[in-house]
């Protein structure tokens, strides 16, 4: 079964609230619900589910004396723990370094927040130096702490940038209209398969449809702007006008058998060429 397993590294500024942050996680992981709600309360953060998901598994805490990391494990669609990080940032988290690696690809992702945002590499390590060595493999590392380029370069290559800065309530709503946009686009492929089955079209033949359709109406656009151009640009009215519809009709047949083809393949060469070229066979009677 694949999954994904996220490792998060959690820094806080107070240690107080860093050691509170300990023993929340410790009873949480070990399943001692009513002491992790009472240091939970201590901190401020009084939901246990903001800062606990119970389809996470295989569930490690590292209580270090400068930061805390939590590795667990959840399925391949299950959402990343920007709820916990949005909380903690509400209580006292400075920073965080959230890494996954999805198992079914076999990638790992790395990303960086601060102050409550999620920010790219590069602005996360001037604002915490300090905090390099624990997120980042040590290895082709000198004594200064400085990475060979090479390293540099696999370091920064599983990390996800953001454009902007963009705080995590802001991701955290991205990230649900996305799942919630595929999910009704998986709907409506399948209610689409469920209509053609009815129907007695195959889901294939419908696909192709579509996608025919979408290449005949591509051909249909580029022949409306380039006729709109010729007539504000150039003079012949009508004869740009003509010339566009013309075009109208030529582009979409085009784009259509173009992408007809790719799809389905021509393969009426093939087969005449296999009929021309190919033996005889003569059966002779006596």
């Amino acid at each position: 079964m694949s999954q994904n397993t996220h490792t998060l590294h959690l820094f806080f500024q107070d240690p107080v609230k860093l050691k509170l942050a300990q023993l929340i996680y410790r009873y949480l992981a070990t399943g001692h619900t009513e002491q992790a709600q009472r240091w939970a309360d201590r901190l401020g953060a009084s939901d246990l589910h903001a800062l606990w998901d119970a389809q996470w598994f295989n569930q490690e805490v590292f209580a270090r004396p400068d930061h805390l990391t939590l590795r667990f494990d959840t399925g391949t669609s299950d959402d990343l723990p920007l709820h916990a990080l949005e909380t903690l940032f509400a209580h006292g988290l400075q920073a965080a370094v959230l890494e996954v690696f999805y198992d079914q690809v076999g990638e790992t992702e790395r990303m960086h927040f601060d102050a409550g945002q999620w920010v790219s590499r590069q602005a996360f390590i001037q604002k915490n130096p300090q905090w390099l060595p624990v997120v980042e493999h040590q290895a082709g590392r000198d004594e200064a702490g400085d990475a060979s380029e090479g390293d540099e370069d696999a370091d920064y290559g599983c990390s996800k940038d953001p454009v902007k800065p963009l705080s995590v309530a802001q991701l955290r709503k991205q990230e649900a209209q996305r799942k919630r946009e595929a999910q009704e686009a998986v709907e409506a492929f399948v209610g689409l398969a469920q209509a053609m089955g009815k129907s007695g079209t195959s889901p294939v033949q419908g696909l192709i449809a579509v996608l025919l359709l979408r290449a005949g109406l591509k051909g249909l656009l580029q022949a409306f702007v380039f006729t709109v151009l010729a007539v504000l640009l150039f003079k012949g009215f009508w004869l740009w006008l003509g010339l566009g519809l013309v075009l109208a009709v030529v582009l979409p047949l085009y784009y259509m058998l173009s992408e007809y083809k790719t799809l389905k393949g021509d393969n009426d060469d093939s087969d005449a060429d296999g009929e021309d070229g190919g033996p005889v066979t003569v059966m002779a009677s006596h």
